[in-house]
């Protein structure tokens, strides 16, 4: 298994909702692996929290949860490889959601797995190791 691993919002949901599989997965892998998000990440879990009618619960959560993961920032590099796939992705009709694209290049050029449950879309983005 990867020793990277990039945690997409529906798995973070997931574990924020204690889905036994997702406490699992990171229970299984925090100590040995390098378990990340990204910012795009992060800002649609605070995004549902400040929606959400339990906001204080969920912003405390989302709390706890950063002290245990590493967040991905944008660089040069990742931006210019979602404008060049994006761009790609376009010509052939396949085109996806930025944030999306966004979340799968910063994991790519960082060379991490993605965590997910969106196969759909993170497939369309070549190179980027999707974990089952």
């Amino acid at each position: 298994m990867e020793n990277k691993i990039c945690l997409d919002t529906d798995f973070l949901v997931n574990f924020l909702r204690n889905n036994k599989e997702e406490i699992e997965f990171i229970k299984e892998n925090e100590a040995n692996k390098d378990l990340a998000t990204t910012y795009i990440n992060l800002f649609e879990l605070y995004y549902g929290a400040y929606k959400s009618n339990k906001k204080n619960i969920n912003l405390k959560a989302i709390s706890v949860l950063l002290s245990r993961i590493n967040i991905l920032n944008f660089s040069n590099e990742s931006v210019q490889k979602a404008g060049e796939i994006l761009a790609k992705l376009e010509r052939e009709g396949k085109s996806i959601e930025f944030r999306d694209i966004f979340i799968g290049t910063i994991a790519l050029v960082n060379n991490y797995s993605i965590k997910t449950n969106n196969i759909k879309h993170f497939n369309r983005i070549e190179g980027l190791n999707i974990l089952d």
